[in-house]
Formats: C-alpha cells, sequence, structure tokens
C-alpha cells in the first residue's frame, strides 16, 4: 500500500478517482454500483463532495471490485492507503 498524506479534499478526490481507475470502472458505472448518481462520483473526485456516506458508497463498491481504501492517522496526520484486496481477504 502506498500511503497519501491527505492535507485537503482535493487530495482525497483524487485518491477516490485512483482507487476507481484500479477498479477499471468508468464514473457512471461506479455510480450505478454506488447507488448515488454519476455528478456525486465526480464532485468526491474533484474534491467537492466528501459526505461520510457518499465516500463510504464509493468504498463499498469499490471493495466489491477488489479494490479497498484504507484510512489511518500516523502522528497527527490522516492517511489513506488504496490496494487490490488480496485472496484471502476476497473469499472473507
Amino acid at each position: 500500500m502506498m500511503p497519501l498524506n491527505l492535507s485537503n479534499s482535493a487530495a482525497l478526490g483524487r485518491t477516490y478517482a485512483a482507487a476507481r481507475m484500479m477498479a477499471g470502472l468508468d464514473q457512471a458505472t461506479l455510480a450505478d454500483r454506488a447507488g448515488i448518481s454519476a455528478g456525486t462520483v465526480s464532485n468526491v473526485e474533484r474534491g467537492r463532495d466528501s459526505k461520510a456516506d457518499t465516500l463510504r458508497a464509493i468504498r463499498r463498491a469499490l471493495s466489491q471490485e477488489g479494490v479497498l481504501i484504507a484510512f489511518s492517522r500516523n502522528n497527527g496526520l490522516a492517511s489513506v492507503s488504496i490496494a487490490f484486496a488480496s485472496d484471502d481477504e476476497e473469499d472473507e
């Protein structure tokens, strides 16, 4: 996993865009699988929407595609990691 320092919502948006691309999905397909609009996905990726429910729905849809987004805090800095799920994690 590669950590990314999240200092602003634009960085968070780029993280979600990268995760979507890792999953091989376009915005419309991710939106459909997350139960939200493509415009909402676009807003998240541009750092204009960071509502917890929206981000959770996107993470859930991405996890179904085998892409995980994990948040952590280290020395007061928030970070996020994107990774492909291992075969063991997908079987759980």
